[in-house]
């Protein structure tokens, strides 16, 4: 959909009017329309039932596309027959038929999004009335009938469009008028509201997730591990590993990770990052405050004690001791 989209913008500022864009127009192909249909339809089949999975036999659902890869495929052989010199470059109607072709295949491209909306609908019919039968609830329900109402809309303002555009007499008197407006200014409100939907379904799906239960550890348990931890960052300096992540701590200390973890968070109530950013940070403090490192900047000696990044560094500082760098220095006697 968006791919369609950047076709019609690429249009209206004038690339696919150049000798480069009409060749990049004739081999990309932006229009792939027809696999609409069967993706909303399976997808309204995933959403109602928690099992479904596309195998192979959903293949045949796919094969329509070759309408929307005909022309491409005639285009490269059109330059091939061209090269060869089997054809006057000025005297051919291949572009009189790319543009043809163009018109009238969004008649089977209507044809099959309609097609497929309804066997959607009617899908979803089939399970109201079966859930009614058994007196359950589907939770996917109001949001499946929301999103295939918006789509029959649409494809019914495809619908009139369509209708005169595909009349020679009326082609160009809409191209000339209106452009595709009328169809694509819809279509953009739909991918924003596709997006839109999906952040906001996502989110009210996460709160109502149950919090995992946390792990029961002993007291035992938890001491040793701390130490373990400890002796692994003050005796071993594994934070000066600027990869060092969750997993290889775990292996040092011989611990699993879940176990790490939860005994930084409900012991510490620290993060991973944040445990072993502390030592980072009073790493990087010792040796700002030296000497001899005073000709190195701020910046190398943080990559130099594990941080891999600017930003996080920066962050972690003045989490960890509440002043910049900068100002760190400065109060240490060291503006420079």
């Amino acid at each position: 959909m968006a791919l369609a989209c950047l076709k019609i913008y690429l249009n209206n500022i004038g690339f696919t009017y150049t000798s480069v864009g009409a060749l990049v127009d004739a081999f990309v192909p932006f229009m792939i329309i027809m696999p609409i249909g069967p993706l909303i339809y399976l997808y309204a089949k995933a959403e109602l039932f928690p099992n479904f999975k596309i195998d192979r036999t959903a293949r045949k659902h796919f094969y329509s596309a070759i309408v929307d890869l005909f022309h491409h495929a005639c285009a490269l052989v059109f330059l091939f027959v061209l090269l060869l010199g089997w054809v006057n470059p000025h005297k051919n109607n291949f572009g009189a038929w790319f543009d043809a072709y163009n018109v009238y295949s969004d008649i089977p491209r209507w044809i099959s999004l309609t097609v497929y909306l309804l066997l959607a609908l009617r899908l979803v019919n089939n399970v109201v009335k079966e859930a009614r039968l058994k007196n359950e609830i589907v939770p996917a329900l109001p949001w499946l009938r929301e999103f295939l109402w918006v789509f029959l809309a649409f494809d019914f303002l495809w619908l009139l469009y369509l209708i005169p555009y595909v009349i020679p007499q009326y082609t160009d008197l809409i191209l000339s008028s209106v452009d595709w407006f009328p169809v694509y200014v819809p279509l953009v409100a739909i991918i924003y509201w596709l997006g839109v939907r999906g952040f906001l379904i996502g989110r009210q799906d996460n709160n109502l997730l149950p919090k995992p239960p946390q792990l029961q550890l002993s007291a035992e348990m938890i001491d040793q591990t701390l130490k373990s931890l400890h002796r692994s960052m003050t005796e071993n300096n594994l934070y000066l590993d600027a990869e060092l992540n969750l997993a290889k701590l775990s292996k040092h200390v011989g611990m699993h990770p879940k176990i790490v973890s939860a005994v930084l968070n409900q012991k510490l109530g620290k993060s991973f990052n944040e445990y072993v950013n502390q030592f980072r940070v009073e790493e990087v403090k010792k040796r700002l405050v030296k000497e001899e490192n005073k000709k190195y900047t701020i910046a190398s000696l943080a990559y130099e004690c594990g941080f891999n990044s600017q930003p996080t560094f920066q962050r972690a500082f003045k989490t960890v001791v509440g002043l910049t760098p900068r100002e760190f220095l400065q109060r240490n006697g060291d503006a420079a």
